[in-house]
Formats: structure tokens, C-alpha cells, sequence
């Protein structure tokens, strides 16, 4: 139960997060752009969504949960969440824009969770 309110947690983070209006980023440094801090953040946020629902699912009895399936699938879905909330901010959010570098980065950081997931689980879980 606990780690599902870890996933519901990260998907409100994540909507909240990227509906905050764009003029409240908009003194960051210019450092922060030069090392395109932004995606990082995305990598992160997208990141942690997958590797939550991974725990989620190793944890669980399901044995469909724990399968390779199951990993693709939430990758899918958290691909499909980062570029429905770049639709999102387009439309909804004032001052906010849609980026397929945001999107990319949001596939990247749910991609890299996986290896991560699988050397906790290696060491953790087995």
C-alpha cells in the first residue's frame, strides 16, 4: 500500500510541477540553461515515475506485475504521460511551452530507471 501512494505521489508531483507557470522559471541563471538543467529535472522527475512503479510491482503478488511485460508497458505509459503533459502545457499552462526535447528527456529518464531497477532488485529483491 505504501508504495502505491509512492506512485500516486510522483504522478501528482509531476502534474503539479509541470503546471506551474513558465514566468516562475523564467530568472533562473544562465548557468542553469547552459547545462540544460531543465532536462535534467525532466530525466529525474520521469526517471523516479518508473522506477516507483517498478518497486511497486516487485513488491506485489502478481506475478504478471513482476514480468517484462508489465516493465514495458509501464514504460509506455510514462512515455505517454510526459507527452500528454507537454500537450497539456501547451494548451493549459500560462506561458508554457511544448518540447519535444521535454518529451525526450522524459522517455530517457523512464528508460534509464529500468538498469537501475534491475541492480536494485539484483541486490535488494533476490
Amino acid at each position: 500500500m505504501k508504495t502505491l501512494i509512492w506512485v500516486a505521489s510522483e504522478l501528482l508531483l509531476i502534474f503539479i510541477l509541470l503546471t506551474l507557470p513558465g514566468s516562475n522559471f523564467s530568472h533562473a541563471p544562465n548557468w542553469m540553461n547552459a547545462v540544460h538543467v531543465d532536462k535534467l529535472v525532466h530525466m529525474a522527475l520521469f526517471g523516479s515515475l518508473a522506477f516507483s512503479f517498478f518497486i511497486h510491482f516487485e513488491l506485489s503478488k502478481s506475478r504478471f506485475l513482476k514480468s517484462i511485460r508489465a516493465k514495458a508497458l509501464t514504460l509506455i505509459f510514462c512515455i505517454l504521460y510526459g507527452i500528454g503533459m507537454e500537450y497539456y502545457q501547451k494548451y493549459f499552462v500560462p506561458s508554457r511551452a511544448f518540447e519535444v526535447a521535454d518529451m525526450l528527456a522524459d522517455a530517457v529518464g523512464a528508460i534509464l530507471a529500468l538498469p537501475f531497477f534491475m541492480m536494485v532488485r539484483k541486490k535488494y529483491f533476490k
